[in-house]
């Protein structure tokens, strides 16, 4: 079965069912969504999010993408308004067939890219997402150097998923760093 989620409304979304040749359709909207005439012509099940809390957004929509992955292809299409960029990040992290978006009404495919997350930063974005941790403690809890320590913190500064924490010498995940973790 060939399952499209999307966040599209009217024309594009029309489009996108057409080009995935969907054979089911989810419809994610946020609490101040409004159907187009369009809309009523398009089977599928509509999801409404009723937080405005991107984390918990992100949560629910893996939770649709993976529930849906047990009854085949997925094929995410999205616009750059309310959820759309954060059904991009999601379907990108979850693994999904392809991802399409809507520009000027027309349905373009782009490509799938990758968050290259080592298992040891991981470990640290998670240790992260319980407590503040010094570069002392993120190592004796990894089992890594402090050098080593300090090398992977850069890079997750860098990528934007963690920060110098308002403790002293600490450091803290970032909003991004627990959507990349969920």
């Amino acid at each position: 079965m060939r399952t499209l989620i999307t966040n599209l409304k009217g024309q594009c979304l029309f489009n996108a069912s057409m080009k995935i040749q969907a054979e089911g359709v989810i419809i994610l909207s946020g609490m101040h969504h409004r159907k187009t005439e369009l809309d009523k012509f398009i089977k599928g099940g509509e999801i409404i999010i009723e937080t405005e809390d991107p984390l918990e957004i992100c949560k629910k929509i893996s939770e649709v993408v993976n529930g849906a992955k047990k009854h085949g292809e997925i094929f995410i299409a999205y616009g750059g308004d309310g959820i759309g960029p954060l059904l991009n990040f999601v379907a990108n992290k979850e693994g999904i067939n392809a991802i399409f978006t809507c520009y000027n009404d027309k349905i373009l495919r782009i490509p799938i890219l990758k968050l290259d997350l080592s298992k040891t930063r991981k470990k640290i974005l998670e240790f992260l997402s319980l407590e503040d941790l010094t570069a002392a403690e993120i190592g004796q809890k990894a089992g890594i150097s402090r050098a080593m320590v300090y090398k992977h913190l850069a890079g997750l500064i860098d990528m934007g998923l963690v920060e110098k924490s308002r403790y002293f010498e600490k450091f803290a995940i970032t909003q991004a760093g627990k959507i990349a973790i969920i």
